[in-house]
């Protein structure tokens, strides 16, 4: 019986907490993954390295965004701060097809971990 105790506690002092070790949460992240900072995309196509932080976006794009660290996400997609798109699905993509000119910023959202990216662009049409 001594014997059974002592192995008990040896296994709750060093097995446990190793155990514990493996369980470790991730802590979970968004990010856009298209368009890229400082490019240029006509059409969707990414052209060319642009030598400013600017994105130029002539033409529709497709939004992607990339995951991690979560079991089950949902991501919101935003223009200029106005929700356009809530896919709960991967890939996580939102087709910017809308025509309009000038400065705009892109957010996408992981719902219910408050963790957002957003970028800057030019679009044209």
């Amino acid at each position: 019986m001594k014997k059974l105790v002592i192995v008990f506690l040896l296994a709750s002092m060093f097995i446990m907490p190793v155990a514990g070790l493996q369980k470790r949460e991730q802590v979970p992240t968004i990010s856009i993954t298209t368009p890229q900072k400082g490019n240029l995309y006509v059409m969707g196509a990414q052209i060319v390295w642009l030598p400013f932080d600017w994105t130029l976006i002539i033409g529709p794009i497709t939004i992607r965004a990339e995951v991690s660290g979560v079991e089950y996400p949902i991501v919101k997609f935003y223009i200029d701060g106005t929700q356009r798109f809530v896919d709960p699905l991967p890939p996580f993509e939102y087709p910017w097809w809308d025509l309009c000119f000038g400065r705009h910023v892109i957010k996408v959202e992981l719902v219910d971990y408050g963790v957002e990216d957003s970028m800057r662009v030019f679009k044209i049409l």
